[in-house]
């Protein structure tokens, strides 16, 4: 590890670069097209460059997924730290379903898609997907518990499981095949309704005893 933090700053600098322009690649070009050449081409990088700094794909990709993540943190805490905490719940999925006029989502949505597919031939991007939406998961489920506390933790569970599975399905829809954007109401009004459903009747049997794991 450097010890010179104009060293280190410059190597953030030039992977920060480097990522924002895979981002932009991926979203208007998609996966078909990532190489180490395009990624430099768009980033006005030389290739050899941006093998320097990245030594094969899969670990672009691990550290894009890390960086996207920070993106969409820094917009979604900016907010929430502007709400009421009985707000909360209401703004945190407003922004997840593009409804917060406010604070709008990145533009980069389909650049999530591009890491989905990515992710089947690789062990290390898969791992940092399912970290990540596991944390959004149990965020999710945090904030349902404070906004409805006659809500059990299994029911908590279940809920942040179908809320998480939905958004990534409904931007799949509507940033990567073009539906109209006009969804997201129809999307987030469900997921109001699917809340609603579990408060009016919150006793039921568990559907599974773990919601999030990964064991068959």
């Amino acid at each position: 590890m450097s010890t010179n933090p104009n060293e280190d700053n410059q190597t953030e600098d030039k992977k920060t670069q480097i990522l924002n322009a895979a981002t932009r690649l991926l979203t208007a070009q998609g996966l078909q097209t990532l190489s180490f050449e395009a990624v430099a081409n768009e980033a006005g990088l030389s290739r050899q460059l941006v093998r320097y700094y990245y030594s094969d794909l899969d670990v672009l990709m691990v550290d894009l997924c890390i960086h996207l993540q920070k993106v969409y943190q820094e917009v979604l805490v900016t907010g929430i730290v502007e709400v009421a905490e009985v707000e909360r719940l209401g703004f945190f999925l407003d922004f997840l379903f593009g409804l917060s006029a406010d604070h709008p989502m990145p533009d980069n949505l389909e650049a999530y898609d591009a890491l989905f597919a990515y992710s089947v031939g690789s062990a290390a991007l898969k791992e940092r997907l399912c970290e990540k939406y596991k944390t959004l998961g149990q965020v999710i489920v945090h904030e349902l518990a404070i906004a409805h506390p006659g809500l059990d933790h299994a029911a908590c569970q279940e809920l942040s499981f179908l809320i998480v599975s939905m958004m990534h399905a409904h931007w799949s829809y509507v940033a990567t095949l073009g539906f109209s954007p006009n969804h997201n109401r129809l999307a987030r009004g469900a997921i109001d309704r699917l809340i609603a459903s579990y408060v009016e009747d919150s006793t039921a049997v568990p559907s599974m005893e773990t919601p999030w794991s990964r064991d068959g």
